[in-house]
């Protein structure tokens, strides 16, 4: 899934006054290089940790745990540290700025690769994907499903995105999906009549509150 950059800022700008965000990360990497404009909407702090000299070897976590000691030890003023890694190697410098320096330590990891230990440094951890974040991924696949289907159904509608999202969902978390925009009366489902007396189930959309869905899905 793409990073909902957008939706964090969002967050954390409603629970704190953000004076300062950094994004590390090895830019020589294509799919990290596109990222970049992206990111530039939020921030121009854009530290490129790529190895010197063509070294095959990760620097990033050496330089965000440098960054961190450096901005404890210089910025006083600086009460709550927020890291987006769930990387157990950044156990020592929570601990740290917690225990030592009395900050708050506030950390958001990805499901599945979060280290307990470094949840346990911690104030406060939050686990992503949110439910929201993977219903919102899905967005996409469905309305582009009823967009181009002239009789579009409820089970066409799911097999179809789970087709799209090649892998990565499955049916249960797209009619989960699907169950949140009908809640919200953006799908309704109606008995349409057929030939011969038949009638038959199709979706029908509120494409005007269909756009924000839409938008932050991509």
């Amino acid at each position: 899934m793409q990073p909902n950059i957008k939706a964090w800022f969002e967050d954390l700008n409603s629970k704190f006054n953000l004076v300062e965000v950094n994004f590390f990360a090895d830019f020589s990497h294509k799919s990290l290089a596109d990222e970049i404009g992206r990111i530039r909407l939020y921030s121009n702090k854009i530290i490129d940790t790529r190895s010197p000299n063509g070294v095959q070897k990760d620097f990033t976590d050496f330089i965000i745990l440098d960054n961190m000691y450096q901005k404890a030890l210089s910025s006083d003023d600086i009460e709550v540290f927020i890291l987006f890694s769930g990387d157990g190697h950044f156990g020592s410098v929570t601990s740290f700025l917690k225990n030592f320096y009395h900050k708050q330590v506030v950390i958001y990891g990805v499901n599945g690769s979060f280290s307990k230990q470094l949840k346990e440094t911690a104030n406060v951890f939050y686990t992503l994907p949110t439910e929201q974040d993977i219903n919102e991924s899905f967005y996409k696949h469905i309305f582009d499903y009823l967009k181009n289907s002239p009789s579009p159904t409820y089970n066409e509608a799911i097999e179809v995105a789970a087709k799209k999202s090649r892998g990565n969902a499955s049916k249960q978390k797209i009619t989960s999906a699907m169950k949140t925009l009908m809640e919200n009366n953006v799908i309704s489902e109606r008995s349409i009549a057929k030939s011969k007396g038949k009638k038959q189930k199709l979706l029908f959309v509120n494409w005007e509150m269909a756009e924000k869905y839409i938008a932050k899905s991509e």
